[in-house]
Parts: C-alpha cells; sequence; structure tokens
C-alpha cells in the first residue's frame, strides 16, 4: 500500500536556506506555467470569438464562455525547459511541478464537462499562488541516491556551485529504502515537513476471516459527543468532544487576540505557532479516535462499519452563532476520510449514509426513517427528545438521544447490508461507555487488541 508519512524537518541554517531557494523557484514555476495556460486559454477564446452576454435576473452581465483548456503537460515542458526558475531545480523536481500544474487543468477541464451537464458550478482556471511564497518542491525515487543512510536529492549545476553543504535526508528507522517512491519537501506555516511517500507492497484486506460481515457499527457524530457508536452486538460506546470544543475555544480566542486591528489577511509567527499548535491537537484526535473505533471492530469481529453523514452540513449549518462555533470547527469530515482509509486497509466495510431524521424517530418504536425532502406529511415521530441529551420513547422510555441516532443510522441500512438488529435493545441505547480522547484513549489502551492476534500495520498512525 501506499503510504505518505510527514515528519518535521531539522535543517541547518545553511539547509534551510538552500530549501527556502528551491520551494520559492517551484513557487514561480508554477506561476509561469500558470500564466502560459491562462494566456494560450484566452488566445484560443479570441480566435474563436466565444465571447457572449446573457441576463442574470434583471442584470446584463458579459463574458468569456466557459471551455475546455487545451494546455497539457507536454506543452508546459516544451515551453518552460529553458525558464531561470526550471534550471534553478533539479529536472525532474521540476517537471514534477510542472505535472501538478497539468493534473489541475486536467481537473479543470473534469469540472467543466460537470457544469455543462448541471452537476457543479461553472468553474474557474487555476489561480496564481502568492508572489514570492514557497511551494512543495517534490523529488521521484530517481532522482535519489541513498548512501550511509541518508538521501541525497538531485541539484542542478546553477544552484550546486553556490552550496555551502552538502544536502542529505537522514532516513527514519522504521523506512526501508526499497519502499520509497518518493520525497516531497513542504513548507507549512513557518516550517518545514518531509513527507516520506513509500510503498510497503502490502495490500488491503477484501475479506477477513476473524470478522463477521453480519455485524455492523453505526456511528452518529456530534458536537459535545463527538462520536457516538451502536452495535448489533448490544453495545455501544461514546467518545467526549468536549475537550475538543475548549481547544478551538483557545485557539479562536489568540487568534481574534493576535489579528486586533490588523487587516483581515494579516498573518505573523505568533499566528503560525497557533495553527500549528491547533492542527497538531486535531490531528492528534483525529488519529486516536479513528485507531480506537477500527480496533473496537477487530476486537468484536465487527464487519460492517456505518456512518452517518450529511453533504454539506457544515458549510450550511445555521444553528446560531454559538452552536455554529461548538460544531463547525471539529475536524468529523477528516475522521471519516480516516475511517474510510483504516477500513480499507483492514478488509472492514464502510458504508456512508444520509442521517436525515434519525434523531427525530425513536428506534425502539420501529419508526419509518424517510429521506431527505422525501418526508409524507402525515408522518409523525412516536417519541421526543424531552432534553439534551435524553429521548423520550413511546412507551415513557428514557434512552441517550444519541444512542438513539446511531442506532438508526444501522438501521437506515440494515437491509442492504443483510443485518439482524434483534440485540439492539433498551439496555444498548441507555447506558454507553464514555471515553476521553486525552485520557482513556492512552496508547496502551489503543494497541491492547495486539495481545488478541492482530496485528496491524506498525505503520499505521496510533
Amino acid at each position: 500500500m501506499f503510504r505518505t508519512i510527514p515528519i518535521k524537518a531539522k535543517f541547518s541554517l545553511e539547509e534551510q536556506l538552500f530549501w527556502v531557494d528551491q520551494c520559492q523557484h517551484a513557487n514561480s514555476l508554477t506561476n509561469c506555467a500558470l500564466y502560459y495556460t491562462r494566456r494560450s486559454h484566452y488566445e484560443r477564446l479570441e480566435n474563436e470569438e466565444a465571447y457572449s452576454s446573457y441576463w442574470v435576473g434583471d442584470e446584463y452581465r458579459c463574458g468569456w464562455k466557459t471551455y475546455r483548456s487545451n494546455t497539457t503537460y507536454p506543452e508546459l515542458y516544451k515551453s518552460l525547459k529553458d525558464n531561470y526558475h526550471y534550471k534553478a531545480m533539479a529536472a525532474q523536481s521540476a517537471q514534477q511541478t510542472l505535472k501538478q500544474v497539468g493534473e489541475s487543468i486536467t481537473a479543470y477541464n473534469g469540472l467543466v464537462n460537470l457544469y455543462y451537464f448541471g452537476e457543479g458550478p461553472r468553474p474557474h482556471l487555476p489561480k496564481y499562488r502568492k508572489k514570492g511564497g514557497l511551494a512543495a518542491v517534490t523529488f521521484p525515487r530517481q532522482a535519489l541516491t541513498y548512501k550511509d543512510g541518508c538521501c541525497y536529492p538531485s541539484i542542478s549545476r546553477e544552484t550546486k556551485a553556490e552550496l555551502l553543504t552538502d544536502i542529505a535526508l537522514p532516513i527514519p528507522d522504521f523506512i526501508d529504502i526499497d519502499w520509497l517512491r518518493e520525497l516531497r519537501i513542504r513548507p507549512c506555516l513557518g516550517e518545514f515537513w518531509i513527507d516520506w511517500i513509500i510503498d510497503d507492497g502490502k495490500a488491503p484486506l477484501k475479506t477477513n476471516a476473524n470478522l463477521d460481515y453480519n455485524q455492523a457499527l453505526g456511528i452518529d457524530h456530534g458536537g459535545t459527543n463527538w462520536v457516538t457508536a451502536v452495535s448489533t452486538k448490544g453495545k455501544s460506546f461514546i467518545i467526549d468532544g468536549r475537550k475538543l470544543r475548549s481547544m478551538n475555544q483557545g485557539y479562536s480566542r489568540l487568534i481574534a487576540k493576535y489579528k486586533q486591528g490588523k487587516s483581515e489577511k494579516y498573518w505573523d509567527y505568533n499566528l503560525d505557532r497557533v495553527q500549528r499548535k491547533r492542527n497538531n491537537q486535531m490531528r492528534d484526535a483525529v488519529n486516536k479516535a479513528a485507531r480506537f473505533i477500527i480496533n473496537y471492530c477487530l476486537t468484536n469481529g465487527i464487519g460492517n462499519l456505518v456512518f452517518g453523514w450529511n453533504q454539506g452540513q457544515k458549510s450550511g449549518a445555521n444553528i446560531g452563532k454559538h452552536g455554529n462555533q461548538n460544531f463547525t470547527p471539529i475536524p468529523t469530515g477528516r475522521l471519516k476520510d480516516r475511517l474510510q482509509q483504516l477500513c480499507h486497509e483492514y478488509g472492514i466495510r464502510f458504508t456512508l449514509t444520509e442521517e436525515s431524521y434519525t434523531s427525530k424517530a425513536s428506534f425502539l418504536d420501529g419508526d419509518s426513517l424517510p429521506k431527505f425532502g422525501e418526508k409524507p406529511e402525515s408522518w409523525r415521530p412516536s417519541g421526543k427528545r424531552v432534553w439534551r441529551g435524553m429521548y423520550k420513547t413511546a412507551n415513557g422510555w428514557l434512552v441517550n438521544a444519541d444512542c438513539n441516532g446511531a442506532a438508526n443510522i444501522i438501521r437506515k441500512v440494515a437491509i442492504q447490508l443483510g443485518l439482524n438488529l434483534a440485540e439492539v435493545g433498551r439496555g444498548a441505547l441507555t447506558l454507553p461507555q464514555r471515553y476521553d480522547l486525552f485520557t482513556s484513549l492512552n496508547r496502551p489502551y489503543r494497541k491492547r487488541l495486539l495481545s488478541d492476534g492482530f496485528q496491524p500495520h506498525h505503520l499505521a498512525t496510533f
């Protein structure tokens, strides 16, 4: 499997100056390629007289028609191979930069096709990068030389004559040189990171003999209770999200403090430091939660993971100022993506389903679960949420509201996956086990499944 392992770089002053120079050239070369693309594109539009006027409501507008771009990577290479910024970089590294621009143009052309089929908004050509900024520098395996436990990247003749020191990148102990496929030097918030792209030769599992694919774990996400999970084996748990909310509040206060009286685009070293800390905290939380959920499925032999998700629910959230502040910054989308990656690796079937009306309907009373926009006018839930976190069924039973939602998420796909919900009863919805991300889910607890015979890849993020 291909993996990307990011490691914070520790460069000497001379090495850092070299990488700043290379990243600046990569940034400038990207802008040169975009300039060539846009110029050739608009020259073509002029020749084809692709300029039109139209009405939008009561407003009369005019502009260029939306056409695909004909610029390709070979054309960019032919036009820019004598460029100053191209020659200042290693040849294969500069080619990778141009290939990234070519991939952006290909993505733009795909969006144009979707636009004319009415499946998306009007696309725009890739925008220029900030002048004088830094862009990632990529080296394929052929541009790297291995010697004495270090990788030596290729350097252009023009740049090598001005070097004050050798440029060596020590390989981490847990990476075999035969696995290495690509190396990327990436600037991020005032620091440099080394992305090691490897292929460890391990294939993902399509099926896992240790898992029962008639069992499932349903996940309902939120704010205070970040993850609420209910399994078809009659068990449930909650991953607390209150500390995540607290971290985001502290981050927002510091950002507001340092930007007070400044413009919206103002940024400095202190803001870099605050942003880095918050990013690390969120990344740590996502990895811990995802690892715990996957280990839970492996330990209990659960072969299906059902995640409730409504596309665009955060961008369109309108639950009040404080509600938006508590719900929107929590990185649930990143958790969903990380779970999907790990499920693919361990043979767990990942199912994404919309979660409309799962919080209103009563699981124990068997209420129907219509899709969004298809609710009959006569539809009424049997129970109701009596206060925050508590749901009352038609029989007067009090259950956890989020567990009720997670159980309904499983019920949405029960027929599709062939699940048996007989063991999901009142007990599973009433007494979920609560875990704290930063105390309960410590490293020994998350790795406990190793003693049960499961061997996750040693490179997985714990």
